[in-house]
């Protein structure tokens, strides 16, 4: 039987990887404030995928990890205005859309985002994009 990891280590191994820049740099994440000790809300920014029409966009999110994590996903929000089918009108993403085996407790925040960036650089017919610096 695999033993469980308390969901406030796992967080703080998350936390270190979004401090150490973990990957190619076009995402990142840490948490909202210093003080919280619950490791609940976190901020994220991605960098919009090449030849796409978000492609070196700064986009802002905001992130959510109840005290279900990591067997729920996080609630992910974008903060910076962007139109794209898994992203409703408050920017709440839809994460079973860019899950293709949907969300499981070995996942992290990273591959959640991680997701996100694909699901952008793959998204078809999204049109116009808000002008930068709109926000939810």
């Amino acid at each position: 039987m695999a033993t469980e990891i308390p969901r406030s280590f796992r967080l703080l191994q998350e936390l270190e990887d979004g401090e150490k820049g973990v990957g190619d740099g076009s995402i990142s994440w840490g948490l909202e404030t210093d003080d919280d000790m619950s490791l609940t809300f976190w901020n994220a920014t991605i960098i919009g995928p090449p030849r796409c029409p978000f492609e070196n966009k700064l986009y802002s999110l905001h992130i959510e990890t109840g005290p279900e994590y990591p067997e729920s996903a996080p609630k992910i929000r974008f903060r910076t205005r962007i139109n794209i089918p898994f992203v409703n009108s408050s920017g709440v993403v839809d994460l079973r859309a860019v899950l293709p085996r949907g969300w499981s407790k070995a996942m992290t925040i990273k591959d959640a985002l991680r997701h996100i960036w694909l699901g952008m650089q793959k998204a078809k017919g999204v049109g116009h994009q808000p002008q930068e610096g709109l926000t939810y």
